[in-house]
């Protein structure tokens, strides 16, 4: 019985606007660049994204330096950071699968003719290999467009499905309500508070039951009723309207 209550809660707190009273957040610190990694020693695994309109859309990346833990650190195109250690078998599968994104497949003529790709996404991957014996350190690059054959796209995609895999919260965003999960990872970083309870707020707000019109066409969606007029009452406290309930 308590559960919608605390799905209608997390929803008000997470989504509806808010005073800040706490003073500005401070702004992200920037990703390490590979070669900064690369002089320490350490490997990483970073792609980062633009959007089918040519806008910024974030950066995944692995990592792991002489003496730390593995860990995978996301930056969004708003700013939005989100950073965890990960298990070994995570960065060696990362490892394992960029060890070829910087060949060039050779093509294979289509069936079908001539197509047309519009507004694709591409992607810029960077990687270090470590020195071994007899090899020095190598930085290697590919970039790549969803438009064309290569491994660079699918690798940043799998790195950013493996980064919504190692955040507990984020993976619980349901991927349906998201392009894709670079798109995911940044609703990810709008979390706070029970980030767990707030994803699952965040999945009710975004299913077609709670955003659906009922009877006339003209009337809102239940979503923005709930910012407009709805009222709360939450074991006897009652509140109405965003800007109230937030406060409960």
């Amino acid at each position: 019985m308590m559960q919608a209550p605390t799905i209608v809660i997390a929803i008000a707190s997470a989504l509806a606007p808010q005073a800040n009273t706490a003073g500005p957040k401070p702004g992200p610190y920037p990703l390490p660049t590979v070669q900064s990694v690369a002089s320490s020693g350490g490997e990483i695994v970073r792609a980062s994204f633009i959007d089918g309109y040519g806008k910024p859309a974030g950066v995944v990346a692995f990592m792991r330096r002489p003496g730390e833990e593995p860990r995978v650190e996301v930056r969004t195109a708003a700013g939005g950071t989100l950073a965890t250690a990960v298990p070994l078998d995570t960065w060696e599968r990362v490892r394992s699968a960029a060890a070829l994104f910087d060949r060039t497949l050779a093509p294979v003529p289509s069936a079908d003719g001539p197509s047309i790709c519009l507004h694709p996404w591409s992607v810029s991957v960077e990687a270090v290999d470590p020195a071994r014996s007899g090899r020095p350190t190598a930085i290697r690059k590919a970039v790549q467009s969803t438009c064309d054959t290569g491994l660079a796209v699918p690798l940043a995609f799998n790195l950013a499905r493996e980064a919504v895999a190692a955040l507990p919260a984020c993976a619980l965003l349901d991927a349906r309500q998201y392009r894709n999960d670079i798109a995911r990872l940044a609703g990810c970083t709008l979390l706070e508070g029970d980030r767990a309870a707030a994803a699952l707020a965040r999945n009710a707000y975004g299913s077609d039951w709670f955003a659906s019109t009922r009877g006339d066409r003209t009337e809102y969606a239940i979503r923005h009723l709930f910012f407009d007029q709805a009222r709360i009452d939450w074991a006897g406290t009652t509140a109405e309207g965003s800007a109230a309930v937030v406060k409960i």
